[in-house]
């Protein structure tokens, strides 16, 4: 069980934050819940957040979803994702990090010789 991507994912405040978790579990997957500091946000295709922004976009019994739009510095930190079968439980964890929008700026300096 996993979920897809890099083990540190950056996000631009402002944009969706999608994280992807795939598993292949016998007996069948009874419940996935997702995480965020130990608290549950979402279980299976339900949100327990008061949230509106957090939805789950796609469940199945191979893969589970979870989007958080106009995501703020809030958002950031690590999510979890639990699968649960008849046989025990087994996780995986991301950290997610909010980038705000920048811009830079270079400064040429001339430097005159004699």
């Amino acid at each position: 069980m996993t979920i897809i991507g890099v083990q540190v994912q950056f996000v631009i405040k402002g944009r969706q934050l999608l994280l992807t978790c795939q598993y292949n579990a016998l007996p069948p997957v009874s419940e996935v819940r997702w995480e965020k500091a130990g608290i549950v946000i979402a279980r299976n295709a339900s949100v327990e957040s008061n949230d509106s922004r957090v939805t789950i976009p796609h469940y199945n019994q191979s893969q589970g979803q979870l989007a958080i739009n106009a995501t703020t510095p809030q958002d950031a930190g690590y999510y979890t994702c639990v699968v649960i079968n008849d046989a025990g439980n087994s996780s995986d964890t991301k950290s997610v990090v909010i980038q705000g929008l920048f811009s830079w700026c270079i400064v040429l300096t001339w430097v005159h010789t004699m």
